[in-house]
């Protein structure tokens, strides 16, 4: 034999052998990748099982109830109840709510107090922003006069006016703000 066929023949057998050693190794399964599959299902929930109720008839007693009752007594007790008889009285229903007035234009006259005109709209935003942080309905308006153009800040409408006297006084203790009472206006667009 050849000595090239010779070293062909071990190196093949020494392929072979490391192929039988190597092989299990690698292709025993537990190196794979495998996604793990979760179920979103929820497991049965375990519900202990509660004994039926037993229904318990009630027990009639015949001899503690009494045999007759005497008609004069019966009347007796009918004449009692008579006496303490007293007549109803229906009220009449009060409203204390005031009827609101309606403007020209047949709406509702309102109320707002107005709070301050800014020349800055970003003062007024904040502002604004601090009234509806604290809950109140605030609102803003731009108003052009000589000094060029305001933004007021407004809170309200109200239709009661001496509900806006009272939130007057009350944004006054809370803001440190000496508001006006104006009409509300709606907004011509």
């Amino acid at each position: 034999m050849n000595q090239g066929t010779k070293r062909r023949i071990v190196g093949t057998a020494v392929l072979l052998a490391l192929a039988l050693i190597f092989l299990p190794i690698v292709f025993d399964g537990q190196g794979s990748y495998q996604t793990q599959l979760f179920s979103r299902v929820p497991t049965e929930p375990i519900i202990p099982v509660l004994p039926e109720p037993t229904q318990v008839r009630p027990v009639i007693l015949a001899d503690s109830l009494p045999e007759e009752i005497e008609d004069s007594e019966a009347e007796s007790i009918a004449d009692e109840a008579g006496e303490d008889e007293e007549q109803l009285t229906i009220a009449e229903p009060v409203f204390t709510q005031d009827i609101p007035q309606l403007s020209a234009a047949g709406l509702p006259e309102g109320w707002s107090v107005r709070l301050g005109s800014f020349a800055q709209e970003e003062n007024a935003n904040n502002l604004m922003e601090r009234l509806r942080g604290a809950g109140y309905k605030a609102y803003m308006r731009n108003i052009d006069n000589t000094q060029g153009k305001l933004t007021s800040v407004f809170v309200g409408p109200w239709l009661n006016r001496d509900l806006v006297d009272q939130y007057k006084e009350e944004l006054q203790e809370e803001f440190r703000l000496a508001g006006d009472i104006v009409r509300f206006e709606i907004e011509k667009l």
